[in-house]
């Protein structure tokens, strides 16, 4: 009996150096492989008339003006704040909100009206990038009743591979293309987009 549990071992042994000795071989033979090349997939048509079209789709509205003063005077002339709870992180628009560093982001349950920037638009899908940086406190943008995003139209690619390629995902820690399904079940689909230009 214990002769053939040694050769037993011996032999499992054996199977496992020739398994160990297969896999660091192959190690050794590893090579780099190029990454495929991705087209960029052709968007028919105006990227930022694509975009408006997508937004009006799940209800969003777009309002065009010519510079960051008309988009501030025009939430000036068209928010109603009174008696609301608003979150803005944007400069030039005041909301009753405050945030500090110590701010926890469940609070946030009580924000009726968001302000923030957007980073880039997509035409092909309607959506916006937003980071920690443009939004601030992203919990307001999620839990707003109201989501009002100031996004240069001259940042509005046609497609998603375009609107990624022109990313730099490697600062910051959040980003993410907000869309109109995105959001707290508060959400009565009233996004909104500013343009610049």
């Amino acid at each position: 009996m214990e002769r053939n549990d040694v050769l037993s071992a011996s032999v499992q042994e054996s199977a496992r150096d020739r398994i160990m000795n297969r896999i660091k071989t192959g190690a050794a033979r590893h090579r780099e492989v190029a990454l495929p090349d991705v087209p960029m997939f052709d968007i028919q048509g105006d990227p930022v008339e694509n975009f408006i079209a997508r937004l009006e789709s799940f209800d969003g509205k777009a309002v065009r003006v010519k510079s960051g003063e008309d988009a501030l005077k025009w939430l000036h002339e068209n928010i109603s704040t009174e008696g609301k709870t608003v979150y803005s992180n944007v400069a030039g628009f005041e909301g009753n909100f405050d945030v500090t560093d110590e701010t926890d982001p469940h609070t946030a349950n009580v924000v009726d009206i968001c302000v923030a920037k957007g980073v880039i638009g997509v035409g092909e899908t309607g959506s916006i990038w937003v980071t920690e940086e443009s939004l601030g406190l992203t919990a307001c943008a999620l839990f707003s009743t109201d989501l009002y995003l100031i996004l240069d139209a001259g940042k509005i690619y046609s497609g998603l591979h375009q609107a990624y390629s022109a990313l730099d995902l490697s600062t910051g820690r959040y980003g993410s293309f907000f869309h109109r399904t995105v959001g707290h079940s508060r959400h009565r689909g009233s996004t909104h987009y500013g343009s610049t230009r």
